[in-house]
């Protein structure tokens, strides 16, 4: 997945889930790998006005804690299953996934990542 800072990011295909938590997670792409995840999370959160309050990478996931409207979810690459969702911390944190699915299933294309 290439991104640069020009760039606007849509999905082709978002769906939004219930974890077994019982909170939501939007699952945006199956699409990207370990070493593309930081570009595209730092561009992505930037377009979506969200900042990123840290990091946690391992060998085959990359959790960050980003705050969205003013909520805390999580992005989250995964390589098996291979995709970058985004998910509630929390119970509290269920509308701003809620929100987000909005926009970003409102802006989805049939060529978009």
């Amino acid at each position: 997945m290439v991104t640069n800072e020009n760039m606007v990011i849509r999905f082709r295909n978002p769906k939004l889930e219930r974890m077994h938590n019982g909170n939501l997670c939007v699952e945006l792409t199956e699409a990207g790998t370990w070493e593309s995840f930081e570009g595209f999370a730092e561009a992505w959160t930037s377009q979506i006005g969200a900042t990123i309050r840290d990091r946690v990478d391992g060998p085959d996931v990359r959790v960050w804690r980003i705050v969205y409207d003013r909520y805390v979810l999580r992005l989250v690459y995964n390589d098996y299953p291979n995709g970058i969702s985004v998910e509630a911390a929390d119970a509290e944190s269920n509308v701003a996934i809620e929100k987000l699915f909005s926009v970003v299933s409102s802006e989805a294309v049939p060529n978009g990542v």
